[in-house]
């Protein structure tokens, strides 16, 4: 199958639950499914002329999308990875060791990513309280507290499409490529992304002598010969000799939920990213299937694994640890300099500007919503302020409802007002909240 790479930029805190669930404690994931891409374009679903083809032969497979640091492309921890507790200075391969005996306790890696050259990468996380709104009497409503756990905007991550020779993947592009919508909360100020060509894979294969290791890049769902959800990894491919000792899983359940259906899906059983699967060597039929993808949900970006990558091979070893909130791109820092400074200087002049249009027309505002209280001007300030596309729908929405609504002559002049630069209109919102007494 041939191979199609896009780069994802988060142009806002994106929020992604490892569950429907909206109760209790939620986990996150730490990836973009494959799913998400898969229902991006699946919108679009009617515009194509063979849409079984695109979204359920498996001929197209929209894959996981994981963090890029420094230009470096990361993979899920392998869970192979050990330490001793309470000393993580050194990760042992558990599958390479011999003696057991010269260790006090042995301890899982399971959090974070890997570099090919073996760098941990650590994903950055932003908590912010929340409170749902009570529309009718204009305040946040009682009992109602929540919060949201968001992977931080201007994170850069990557994913691939697999595709069949007779797809169309312009037409797959066209409906992907520009700015998205992704996770939960998207109305709200998450989940704004931009999504462009680009990207390569970056690890190396080795041969192995006695035991092939199977990596498993994303998550598999595999079936029994009944055609039942199984956890047994000897159903990853006919025949297979595994080293069960040898070997490392970790496993989940999940239901997804269906938007265009509006409801949620079978549950499905699955053995997780990072997971390790030792093997007697592979035949060459074996090792094709393999890599062709195995089990089931392959659209979705499942069943993906790499047999035998270099970080398996490693006896022991030290990480270098890279946290995603301090990688800073030294290249080329002359000409962000410039770019910097000229940006800065094209900004204050545009604030100048502003400033001197607004004090033609303050004095009118202010007759105009003298009797606006400074918590609505803080209202539609919080809006403003959020990352949602939608703000003006938002803010005409607020003015316009509640016992506390604008008069119709306030509405009218403020919906004048939101053709300006939003900019612009948050300095008129700042100064006429300030003027209000």
């Amino acid at each position: 199958m041939k191979k199609a790479y896009f780069r994802v930029k988060f142009l806002s805190d994106i929020v992604l639950h490892a569950t429907s669930n909206n109760e209790g404690k939620i986990e996150q994931l730490d990836f973009i499914p494959g799913s998400n891409f898969l229902g991006i374009v699946a919108k679009n679903y009617s515009k194509f002329d063979n849409p079984f083809d695109v979204f359920h032969s498996g001929k197209v497979r929209f894959g996981d999308a994981t963090v890029v640091v420094d230009e470096k492309v990361t993979y899920k921890m392998p869970l192979s990875f050990f330490h001793e507790k309470l000393d993580k200075s050194i990760i042992f391969n558990h599958h390479r060791i011999e003696d057991f005996s010269k260790f006090n306790q042995l301890k899982q890696k399971r959090d974070n990513y890997i570099t090919k050259d073996l760098d941990e990468v650590i994903i950055d996380y932003k908590y912010s309280q929340k409170s749902a709104y009570d529309k009718s009497k204009r305040r946040s409503k009682e009992s109602s507290m929540y919060g949201y756990r968001a992977i931080k905007r201007g994170s850069i991550w990557q994913f691939c499409i697999s595709y069949d020779e007779s797809i169309d993947i312009e037409q797959i592009k066209s409906y992907l490529l520009n700015k998205q919508r992704l996770g939960k909360s998207r109305s709200a100020e998450y989940g704004l992304i931009e999504i462009s060509e680009g990207g390569k894979e970056e690890y190396f294969v080795k041969e192995s002598n006695d035991y092939d290791y199977l990596y498993l890049k994303s998550r598999v769902a595999l079936f029994d010969k009944h055609n039942n959800p199984t956890l047994d990894v000897k159903y990853i491919t006919e025949d297979l000799d595994v080293v069960y000792e040898k070997t490392q899983i970790r496993t989940s359940t999940f239901t997804p939920y269906t938007r265009a259906r509006e409801t949620k899906d079978y549950q499905r059983v699955v053995i997780n990213r990072g997971s390790v699967v030792v093997v007697k060597k592979l035949t060459a039929t074996q090792k094709e299937k393999i890599e062709n993808g195995v089990g089931a949900y392959l659209s979705e970006g499942f069943g993906e694994i790499i047999v035998n990558p270099n970080f398996l091979f490693v006896n022991e070893f030290s990480f270098n640890k890279i946290d995603i909130k301090k990688i800073k791109n030294s290249s080329n820092k002359i000409n962000n300099t410039i770019k910097f400074l000229e940006a800065r200087k094209e900004s204050e002049t545009k604030l100048v500007e502003m400033l001197q249009k607004l004090e033609k027309s303050i004095e009118q505002m202010k007759k105009t919503y003298r009797d606006i209280s400074k918590s609505q001007w803080g209202r539609v300030r919080a809006i403003l302020n959020s990352n949602d596309e939608t703000y003006k729908d938002k803010i005409i929405e607020y003015i316009s409802n509640g016992v506390k609504k604008w008069s119709e002559n306030q509405i009218k002049e403020f919906k004048k007002l939101l053709n300006d630069d939003r900019e612009y209109l948050m300095l008129v919102v700042l100064r006429l909240q300030k003027e209000t007494k």
